[in-house]
């Protein structure tokens, strides 16, 4: 028995400490998310687990071999140091979260707070056993179309309000394997519990069906919640896309693909396919970084996508590569996302994510909030750890800062602001404020962005913020712009501050209203001033 003990007592400190520094490349990068999982994720468990075999030892009595005793001591105090270095860095987990959001380049965020029910629980935090809300309500297998794997499940609660957001989450498992009911249930358990409708899907796997079938899976998943969603309660425009792995590649791929892309013939009356934004979990953002760019991890998924998931070859094909990596199709209109990475993560490389946040923040309009957890391998939110705790707070902070129900156009408004013309000035050159069709007949056509007019949605006390965050960006990307003032035609006196944006095109200033919630931007002529409708 003690030769058993002194062996299980070895391969646990050698997962505790393939957990704190796992093997990158070759086969250790393989074996190192099965062996070191389970201790970065299971401390507590594992601590606990060591001193039953301690105990088991001392009942059957000490080896009388003088070496063995010291060895099995000397394991166990190794498993116990490794795994408390483990559960610290679970916890200061939430001080990660809270300064990433909070130093987000576009809108700091404030972490969720918990919710009073199980705020005080902290048994089930370190139980780590992702408890199914009693009072969750859960249709199950709701077909999408004709494959057995085409259905979703819908949860939601009694206590559900009428036109609730929604979430929608993709599993992961390599495009090969994976169930809607094994993954991401803490996370998902939060949001229905708050009051959200959370979706989740099944899709065609491989090799047995070929990509884009997984991509056109989720966007019949995502066609099937805009048109029957209302039905259970949902809001069809306030829909957040999520998943984690292979599943945080396809909703990555929904936020950021175009309409036509992948439709089904059923899905021709689907006119809306946006969403309000994207939660990627340790996902697959690119798929044509080479072994050296991704720290030699991108060798292991080529082989997986040639040999498995696309059977084609990347060097005959790379446009095709190029498609379905959602870091080629960030664009300024590209939604807001929070992505989550695990620096340890062995089958997703920091590197992918840290190079997607980069892009898009250098691209895209709205705003990306980043959190990379030191010591963390992949999938680490299977348990309800204190990590997964502190994260899916993020998620809902995230996702409750993007959801808010939009106030519909006032016709009677924008009707007010055509006729008679709308009075805007720009600041440019001595001579002062200049009248805006002035200035176009100087520089060509432009556009105007008034973060604090009655366009905004909401109008409330955030627009002056929302004008200090416009500044801030032209500054960031070194836009051309000029300050300009509106005048409201309920009013005498000029009161919308904004920028005139110069040398842009249409679809990017639109793109820009839209990320500083407007409803409405001007466009300037040099023969009229108009305002052009971009939500």
């Amino acid at each position: 028995m003690a030769y058993v003990i002194a062996v299980v007592s070895l391969w646990m400190m050698v997962s505790a400490l393939t957990s704190l520094r796992p093997g990158r490349r070759g086969v250790f990068a393989a074996f190192a998310y099965p062996v070191g999982w389970a201790a970065g994720e299971l401390p507590v468990q594992a601590i606990i687990f060591q001193l039953v075999l301690l105990g088991l030892l001392h009942w059957w009595g000490w080896p009388r071999t003088s070496w063995l005793g010291p060895l099995v001591l000397s394991l166990a105090l190794l498993v116990t140091l490794e795994n408390l270095v483990l559960i610290v860095v679970q916890f200061l987990s939430r001080s990660v979260v809270r300064r990433a959001l909070a130093s987000s380049p576009r809108r700091p965020l404030e972490v969720a707070r918990p919710r009073e029910d199980v705020a005080g629980s902290w048994w089930r935090t370190m139980l780590q056993v992702p408890f199914h809300p009693r009072n969750v309500q859960v249709i199950a297998n709701v077909a999408y179309g004709a494959h057995p794997r085409q259905v979703l499940d819908i949860w939601r609660t009694s206590r559900t309000p009428q036109n609730a957001p929604v979430i929608v989450y993709f599993h992961g498992g390599a495009w090969t394997f994976g169930d809607k009911r094994e993954q991401g249930r803490p996370m998902l358990h939060e949001f229905v519990e708050r009051g959200w409708i959370v979706v989740t899907s099944n899709y065609r796997l491989s090799p047995g069906h070929l990509w884009p079938a997984h991509i056109v899976d989720a966007k019949r998943v995502l066609g099937y919640t805009k048109k029957n969603i209302a039905n259970y309660g949902g809001d069809p425009q306030r829909i957040v896309v999520a998943g984690g792995s292979a599943g945080g590649h396809l909703a990555s791929l929904l936020a950021l693909s175009e309409r036509e892309e992948w439709l089904s013939p059923d899905q021709a009356d689907v006119t809306d396919w946006s969403v309000r934004g994207c939660i990627a979990l340790y996902s697959v953002l690119e798929m044509t970084g080479d072994e050296t760019h991704w720290n030699g991890l991108g060798r292991g998924l080529r082989f997986l996508l040639e040999r498995r998931v696309v059977q084609l070859p990347f060097a005959e094909n790379v446009a095709l590569y190029e498609q379905m990596s959602p870091y080629h199709r960030v664009t300024p209109d590209s939604p807001p996302f929070l992505v989550v990475q695990g620096g340890n993560d062995t089958l997703v490389d920091v590197n992918v994510a840290r190079a997607f946040v980069e892009k898009y923040r250098r691209v895209a309009l709205a705003p990306m909030y980043y959190v990379e957890l030191p010591l963390t391998q992949h999938a680490f939110d299977h348990t309800a750890s204190p990590r997964t705790s502190s994260t899916l707070r993020a998620a809902v902070a995230f996702a409750e800062s993007i959801t808010s129900p939009r106030r519909p156009l006032d016709e009677g408004l924008l009707a007010s602001y055509q006729s008679p013309p709308v009075e805007v000035l720009v600041a440019e050159g001595p001579s002062g404020w200049e009248p805006a069709t002035t200035v176009a007949s100087r520089r060509g056509t432009f556009y105007i962005i008034s973060a604090d007019n009655a366009f905004s949605d909401p109008f409330d006390t955030r627009n002056e913020h929302r004008r200090r965050e416009l500044d801030e960006l032209a500054r960031a990307r070194g836009l051309h712009a000029l300050p300009a003032l509106g005048r409201d035609p309920q009013g005498d006196w000029p009161d919308e501050k904004g920028l005139a944006i110069f040398e842009q095109s249409e679809a990017f200033c639109r793109a820009l209203g839209r990320a500083f919630e407007q409803h409405a931007i001007y466009e300037v002529t040099p023969d009229d001033c108009r305002v052009v409708v971009v939500s």
